[in-house]
């Protein structure tokens, strides 16, 4: 098993900068140990060009594959063009499962790869803080997502989120918990890009 999934607490982490051609993330443990990163691969250069300089309003597709520290392949988010969701998949492109938003904004069915649903992550009004509970109601993990001070929030796509992992996981919703925080961002929060 890969650190990334015996780790208790994780804190996934973009780094400043101004609005991202690319989508660029480092997950760590609780401690700040590089557990993986995450990036978005192939990215046209017209498409970075565009983003960079208008943002990248309108939903546009996004695909990030995380990585560990050895650059081997742990499992992709991907987050089509102006859906209200996103889909993980394993390495070999099999599917793992995926998030849907339900008819409140920051409220998501987790499904496994057959489309059970496995659980939920219902976010609070502002969508910093989302509770994930499993298949039965029983909360398996909290997301917050970190305030970077009013200059980053604006002006830059650093954002910040910890992953605490409350109960032990198996299988699609172990994976589905720890690629939340990155969906969440790509779903929410990486269309801020703007150039001021």
């Amino acid at each position: 098993m890969h650190a990334l999934f015996a780790a208790s607490t994780l804190r996934v982490e973009q780094p400043p900068g101004v609005p991202s051609a690319r989508s660029k993330y480092t997950i760590l443990d609780g401690a700040g140990v590089l557990l993986a990163r995450a990036a978005e691969e192939r990215v046209p250069v017209r498409r970075q060009a565009f983003r960079a300089l208008f943002g990248d309003a309108g939903g546009a597709p996004r695909t990030v594959q995380v990585t560990g520290v050895d650059g081997a392949p742990l499992f992709v988010i991907a987050k089509p063009k102006g859906a209200a969701g996103a889909v993980v998949l394993d390495p070999a492109g099999a599917v793992i499962g995926d998030l849907r938003r339900g008819r409140r904004t920051f409220v998501y069915s987790l499904h496994d790869g057959a489309g059970r649903v496995v659980g939920e992550l219902a976010g609070n009004r502002l969508g910093r803080r989302f509770a994930v509970t499993d298949h039965a109601g029983v909360e398996v993990a909290q997301i917050d997502k970190k305030w970077a001070g009013l200059g980053k929030e604006v002006l830059t796509t650093a954002d910040r989120y910890t992953v605490d992992l409350r109960r032990p996981m198996h299988g699609p919703l172990h994976v589905l918990v720890i690629a939340a925080a990155l969906a969440i961002d790509l779903m929410h929060y990486e269309e801020k890009d703007f150039t001021p």
